[in-house]
C-alpha cells in the first residue's frame, strides 16, 4: 500500500537585510512512502492509520558547502490520520486514499546565524564591525496540514515471486490553518500536485523464507503560485555585541543598534513560488519473520530542486535560499501484531541539508486493516 505521512520541512530563508541577516522559513509537508507500501493489500478493504512523528534539529545547513549554523532550536509533532480503500479495477488492485496532518510547533522556533555583518556607515568609515553570531527567532502557527488526495494502481503484483509496481497521482488543494503573518505555518497554502513511483521484488530467498528484496520510489511534485502570501522576517538577536557599538551609537544619534533585537520582525505582502521537486527513496527490506511479516529495512532518502522566492508588490524578486536538497539515513522495524494490525517505528537522520535543518526524526505507525 501505498503511504504519505509526511515529514515536516521548515524551509528557511537566508537574505541580506541592511542590519542583519536572518532567516524565515514556512512549513511544507512531502510525499514519503515507507517500505512495504508497495506490497499490494487484497481489494475491496478498508485500512486505517495513524502516525505519530517526533522533529528537532539542532543546526541549519547553508545552500551550499557544508557549514552548518548552530543555535538553531526547531522542534514539531506531527499527528497524521489517514484511510485507504481498495477495489479491482479491469483486473487492476487499485485504491483511493487521502491523509490529513496536524502539526505542533513544540516550544520556541529559532535559526542560527552564523555572522551578522555590521552596517555599512560611509561616514563612519564604511563597513562597520560584524555583530557576529546570533539567532533568528520564529514566529509560529500550529494547526491543520493541507489534505492530500490519491488514486492508485497496481501495475504489477506478483505476490508468488514478489514482484510489485505502483503509480499514483496525488493531489493536495490549499485548505489549512495557513497564517501568512507567521515564519513557521503548517503549509505553503499551494495547490500541489504529484505523480508517484515505485518498485519492488526479492534479491534473495522467496516469498515464504527469510530474504533481502530492494524497494524503490520516485516522487516528482508540482507547485502552484500563492499569490495571498507574505514575506516574513523574523526578530534578529545577535549573541554577543560588540562594546564599540556604544560608541558609533552615540555618534550617529540611535541609528546604529548596539543592543537586540537588531532586527524587528515583519511581514510585506508578496507571491510565493516553489519551483519543482523530485525525491528519491531506496531500501532494501529484510524479512526476518515472514509468518508474520517482521523486517528490518535500512534506507536513503535524496530530494533535489525546490527553489523557493517571493515575489514583492512592487515586482522585486527574493531568493529565500531555501531548497529541498537533503540527504537522509533511515532505519525502520515493522510487523504485524494481529492478522489485522501492522506496527511500524522509523528512525530518520539526516546526513545533509542544503537550505534546510538537519532533522533528527522519530515516528510511530499503526495500520488496522478491516
Amino acid at each position: 500500500m501505498i503511504n504519505h505521512s509526511r515529514t515536516l520541512r521548515a524551509a528557511l530563508l537566508h537574505t541580506l537585510l541592511p542590519v542583519a541577516a536572518v532567516l524565515s522559513a514556512h512549513a511544507a509537508f512531502a510525499s514519503d512512502p515507507l517500505p512495504g507500501d508497495l506490497v499490494a493489500p487484497p481489494a475491496n478493504i478498508n485500512i486505517a492509520m495513524l502516525y505519530n512523528q517526533f522533529t528537532d534539529a539542532g543546526a541549519d545547513g547553508a545552500l551550499r558547502g557544508s557549514t552548518y549554523s548552530q543555535n538553531t532550536h526547531l522542534s514539531t509533532d506531527v499527528t497524521v490520520g489517514r484511510y485507504i480503500h481498495t477495489f479491482d479495477l479491469g483486473g487492476f488492485t487499485s485504491g483511493v486514499q487521502v491523509y490529513v496532518p496536524y502539526v505542533t510547533f513544540l516550544g520556541s522556533q529559532e535559526v542560527g546565524v552564523s555572522n551578522i555583518a555590521g552596517p555599512d556607515v560611509p561616514a563612519l568609515g564604511g563597513q562597520l564591525p560584524a555583530y557576529g553570531a546570533g539567532r533568528a527567532s520564529l514566529s509560529k502557527t500550529s494547526g491543520f496540514a493541507q489534505p492530500n488526495f490519491s488514486f492508485f494502481s497496481y501495475l504489477i503484483n506478483d505476490p508468488a515471486n514478489g514482484t510489485y509496481a505502483v503509480v499514483s497521482p496525488w493531489i493536495s488543494p490549499p485548505i489549512s490553518s495557513f497564517n501568512k503573518n507567521t515564519n513557521l505555518s503548517p503549509s505553503q497554502n499551494t495547490w500541489v500536485y504529484e505523480i508517484e513511483l515505485g518498485y519492488r521484488r526479492i534479491l534473495l530467498g522467496t516469498p515464504t523464507t527469510p530474504n533481502l528484496q530492494i524497494e524503490i520510489w520516485s516522487s516528482s511534485y508540482g507547485h502552484a503560485d500563492n499569490s495571498n502570501s507574505a514575506y516574513v522576517t523574523p526578530t534578529v538577536t545577535a549573541n554577543h555585541i560588540p562594546p564599540i557599538y556604544g560608541v558609533y551609537n552615540a555618534l550617529s544619534g540611535g541609528l546604529i543598534p548596539d543592543s537586540n533585537p537588531l532586527e524587528a520582525a515583519s511581514s510585506t505582502p508578496a507571491t510565493f513560488h516553489e519551483q519543482p521537486t523530485q525525491e528519491f527513496r531506496l531500501y532494501f527490506p529484510v524479512e526476518v519473520v515472514p509468518s508474520i511479516d517482521a523486517f528490518i529495512v535500512p534506507g536513503f532518502y535524496q530530494s533535489l530542486g525546490g527553489k523557493q522566492t517571493y515575489t514583492l508588490r512592487n515586482g522585486a524578486k527574493i531568493d529565500t535560499g531555501n531548497r529541498t536538497e537533503e540527504s537522509q539515513l533511515r532505519l525502520i522495524a515493522e510487523t504485524f501484531v494481529s492478522p489485522t494490525m501492522q506496527v511500524m517505528a522509523i528512525g530518520e537522520y539526516d546526513v545533509a541539508n542544503h537550505g534546510g535543518p538537519l532533522n533528527r526524526n522519530f515516528e510511530i505507525r499503526i495500520a488496522k486493516f478491516f
